[in-house]
């Protein structure tokens, strides 16, 4: 057997043999992007917030809005304010990425100290495991649909599953298939990643738009989904913030995950406008569902939210060989978007994640491939099993996300105004401006508390009809995307006002922005020479890092 150091020693994470080997504390997934590897434009940052737009998700969303009592424009309306909403998100998110080039999880430690920001990092690798098994899940069904455009008979399998589950059997040979066939696209790297993010934007599109005129052009009258008169038997007002609460919350993984991609960018111009005008490919997925629902409703006698469903009931009408060819032409399509996102979107993130956590075991290849196994054990058949569950799902997200937005906003544009010391974000101890008390901020830990609990009451009624709250918090959960980052940003400032951390204050007076950047590009070019000092940590002041570099050199 061998010794336990031996076999440590081989799971460590591989390097070439001109790269240091990682540590504890960083690695080359987890340092800022150096210049060479900025590969991402506008264009390809543009497709990142389109992939996320023509996917299944995206389309149920919008025709789903209307199981709520939204009528169409009222559905468009909302989903167009949400996008918005998100899309100001994203790009203010996506700051500490595009101009000093780290991950989602090294810039939590801005706000929330080296050990504090592993709370958030858990969090969110649980919500990449949620959405990895969900998206699996949808991309399974449409892997379902192709197997059954051209093998009918697949639908005569033997029902092994009880209905509670959500699923058939056939439906679960597709998310098997699916599954297995997504393993290997995890292996792309980031700059084959946006070539594989702007092919499936294209095809997603596409797919789409011809659908859509495919309904339109073959329908026999709009069903009742484009009626005028609002179904809704509640107050219109808070139906109409539920849906832009929704249509936030939707992409709460996306604005979540920006600074793991913004850090790509060539410049930080191609990751500001290009990421903001995404809001208008997104909100057109929602729209496309909503008018082919529309236009699909008289034929099929049932608004179907679902375009797994769609597609089956299409197969159904019409079993010709045209017509099955379409079908699978058409879910291939939605399947090449589902395998683009799931790679992009939600095993890159977790990989991003645990990369951070554990630098000296884990990359970013290995984080993404434990996220698709922890994907496999969250039931996603449950979670998409309806209208109701799926908005509900996808709500709650919030609620524990957006404060951690909220807070690290306020921190980086607020307090720190744009001026951060890269270099601290990799020490432990005193001599860090971000290690606050044994390097957890508590005044984070308050602000997300507040953020949190305030809607939890709301979350709560939400998920099990049998518990009664008052219909201010209802009202409350209602604008849960908007209310809890608020609620954290105002009172991570009042916290930090009131026990301001005094170096942070000293550095943010004492450099510009620019030197502030430039300090970070020093801290990039010079850092794999000056590890060379210690396995363990890096050097202590930045200052340093120029003339040690001139001693080395």
């Amino acid at each position: 057997m061998l010794p336990l150091n031996t076999v440590l020693k081989r799971l460590q994470v591989p390097h070439d043999a001109e790269e240091l080997p990682p540590t504890a504390l960083i690695s080359r997934d987890v340092k800022p992007i150096e210049p060479e590897r900025r590969t991402w434009n506008g264009a390809a940052m543009f497709s990142l917030w389109g992939l996320l737009a023509f996917n299944m998700a995206n389309w149920q969303l919008g025709s789903s809005l209307l199981s709520v009592g939204l009528n169409w424009w009222q559905c468009f309306l909302a989903t167009l304010i949400g996008h918005l909403l998100a899309a100001a998100m994203v790009v203010i998110a996506s700051f500490p990425g595009l101009h000093y080039h780290i991950s989602f999880p090294v810039s939590m430690r801005i706000a929330w100290g080296l050990f504090g920001s592993i709370f958030v990092v858990l969090n969110r690798i649980l919500l990449s495991i949620v959405w990895f098994g969900v998206q699996s899940w949808l991309g399974g069904t449409m892997t379902y649909v192709c197997l059954r455009a051209m093998w009918p008979s697949i639908d005569n399998v033997p029902a092994t599953f009880p209905a509670s589950t959500g699923m058939t059997l056939p439906q679960f040979i597709g998310f098997i298939v699916f599954y297995v066939i997504q393993l290997p696209i995890l292996l792309l790297n980031p700059k084959q990643l946006r070539f594989l993010v702007m092919g499936s934007t294209i095809i997603g599109f596409i797919v789409q738009l011809v659908l859509l005129i495919w309904a339109c052009a073959t329908m026999k009258g709009f069903g009742s989904v484009l009626k005028d008169e609002s179904p809704t038997t509640g107050s219109l007002g808070w139906s109409f913030m539920y849906g832009i609460t929704v249509t936030i919350s939707s992409i709460t993984a996306g604005i979540l995950s920006v600074c793991d991609f913004s850090r790509f960018a060539r410049t930080p111009a191609a990751g500001q406008w290009p990421q903001f005008l995404g809001f208008l490919p997104a909100w057109l997925g929602n729209v496309f569902g909503i008018i082919t629902v529309a236009a699909t409703q008289q034929r099929f006698g049932a608004q179907l939210w679902s375009v797994t469903g769609l597609l089956v009931a299409i197969q159904d009408a019409d079993q010709t060989h045209g017509t099955r060819a379409a079908v699978w032409f058409c879910g291939a399509a939605f399947l090449v978007s589902q395998l683009a996102l799931n790679a992009a979107g939600n095993s890159f993130s977790g990989g991003c994640d645990m990369a951070a956590l554990l630098p000296r075991w884990i990359n970013i290849r290995r984080g993404q491939y434990l996220t698709a196994i922890l994907g496999l054990a969250i039931n996603p058949w449950y979670l998409l099993s309806g209208a109701s569950v799926f908005l509900s799902v996808m709500s709650g997200y919030s609620i524990f996300i957006q404060p951690s937005l909220g807070i690290i906003v306020g921190h980086y544009f607020v307090l720190q105004r744009q001026r951060i010391r890269v270099s601290d974000l990799y020490h432990v101890g005193d001599n860090s401006i971000y290690w606050y008390t044994f390097g957890c901020n508590w005044r984070a830990f308050v602000a997300w508390l507040v953020g949190v609990t305030s809607h939890l009451p709301g979350f709560l009624a939400t998920l099990n009809k049998s518990i009664t709250v008052s219909a201010a918090s209802k009202n409350l959960y209602t604008l849960t995307s908007m209310t809890s980052f608020t609620f954290a940003f105002a009172t991570i400032l009042i916290l930090s006002y009131a026990f301001p951390v005094r170096r942070q204050r000293e550095f943010a007076d004492s450099h510009t922005r620019q030197q502030a950047r430039q300090l970070c590009e020093e801290f990039i070019t010079s850092s794999a020479i000056l590890r060379l000092e210690s396995a363990m940590s890096l050097p202590e002041p930045i200052e340093e890092y120029s003339e040690v570099q001139k001693v080395k050199e």
